[in-house]
């Protein structure tokens, strides 16, 4: 009965709804749009934490490996000096050698390098 007065009521409700509703609509999907982003974030920084704890981790072993290759370092040294020394004062010896040789007019004649193989036996 009322019905010529209610369908252009309705229309405008209607039509009013969706304007109201469209802002709400993009509001919401960018609310989720945000909160996919700092879902990814956050899986991202958590990634980066493993990895920090990680390494973390392994700096300690790694101290004490270099620690150690210090160490052994340091014993080598020790052990090699008096070998470098040892070398040093040959290689002075055959300098004055060499001095003396060219001093008093000595000649060395080199030997021919021996060569590994031995001679064809028959």
């Amino acid at each position: 009965m009322f019905d010529f007065v209610l369908r252009p009521a309705r229309s405008i409700v209607r039509v009013l709804n969706e304007d109201a509703l469209k802002p709400l609509e993009e509001t919401e999907r960018e609310t989720l749009d945000a909160v996919k982003a700092i879902d990814h974030a956050t899986e991202s920084i958590e990634h980066h934490v493993e990895v920090i704890e990680t390494l973390a981790t392994s700096v300690g072993p790694l101290t004490d490996s270099v620690d150690r290759l210090n160490d052994t370092m340091r014993d080598l040294v020790k052990l090699l000096a008096p070998l470098a020394g040892a070398e040093h004062e040959v290689a002075h010896a055959e300098q004055r050698v060499e001095q003396a040789e060219h001093l008093f007019g000595f000649r060395r004649h080199k030997k021919p390098a021996e060569s590994d193989s031995s001679p064809p036996q028959s």
